[in-house]
């Protein structure tokens, strides 16, 4: 049965023309924040108004390489919520911050109280830190846009098969995506550092990038026939990894 996956890696790759990866290290850092769906406007004229300043200036001071906020469109129904994703990019698996010690036009009193206002605003607060193994696209080029919408898959892969997955991702999946993929705009491969074990079974996540949902609706909205030789690969590659869920982001600000 993997000798059936191997053969297939070996034959696409070859096909594709070999290996396609990131050559700059780059990590990223996602805080997941929830907040209730009263306080979104609020939130963003906040993070508009003062936070971006702050994390212009963590990029004017080479601390980081930039930072993204993101909104997810996709939440789990009934919760009255809206969750925002805020990445952070940087070239060690850590990183710093310098104080801003002033803002033009906002007075110190100004900044404390929009800080705490746009602080309460949040429920529920989740840190994922990632290394980037491979991807393609303008996020990944330096001061690169990303596209107004991101999907975010996360993956639980046996990890005793974690090599056997990041070369099928990054020697097959990645280079059929950049030649044939007309649609997406861009794709990674991001693995999880900080967390690990039975009860965080999502070990990888994927970011596919489009140019607007209506992109990628229409890409979900084709259902193609497979073949008995591509359904094998896939249920074979279904042991490998599989996966747990799936969010929508859309774009919502970019420093660089």
């Amino acid at each position: 049965m993997m000798k059936t996956i191997k053969n297939t890696l070996f034959y696409t790759l070859f096909l594709a023309g070999g290996l396609i990866v990131n050559a700059q290290e780059m990590y990223v850092s996602l805080w997941y924040g929830q907040i209730q769906n009263k306080d979104v406007s609020e939130h963003i004229e906040l993070e508009r108004e003062y936070y971006s300043n702050f994390w212009q200036h963590q990029i004017d001071e080479g601390n980081i390489m930039g930072w993204d906020m993101w909104q997810i469109l996709n939440s789990d129904v009934n919760e009255m919520t809206t969750t925002f994703v805020y990445a952070t990019l940087h070239s060690e698996p850590t990183f710093t911050t310098s104080p801003l010690n002033s803002m033009k036009g906002k007075s110190s009193t100004d900044r404390k109280a929009a800080e705490k206002r746009a602080m309460g605003h949040y429920i529920k607060n989740k840190a994922v830190t990632t290394s980037v193994k491979g991807g393609y696209g303008p996020q990944l080029e330096p001061g690169g846009v990303p596209s107004d919408i991101a999907v975010l898959n996360y993956m639980a892969v046996d990890p005793y098969k974690a090599d056997e997955y990041e070369k099928a991702e990054l020697e097959v999946f990645m280079p059929n995506f950049r030649e044939n993929d007309q649609v997406k705009t861009g794709w990674g491969l991001h693995k999880i550092l900080n967390y690990l074990g039975t009860d965080h079974p999502v070990n990888y996540i994927t970011v596919d990038f489009y140019n607007s949902l209506n992109d990628l609706y229409e890409v979900r909205n084709a259902t193609g026939e497979l073949d008995d030789e591509a359904e094998e690969f896939w249920r074979n590659f279904e042991e490998i990894r599989s996966i747990k869920n799936s969010h929508i982001l859309r774009k919502v600000m970019v420093l660089r």
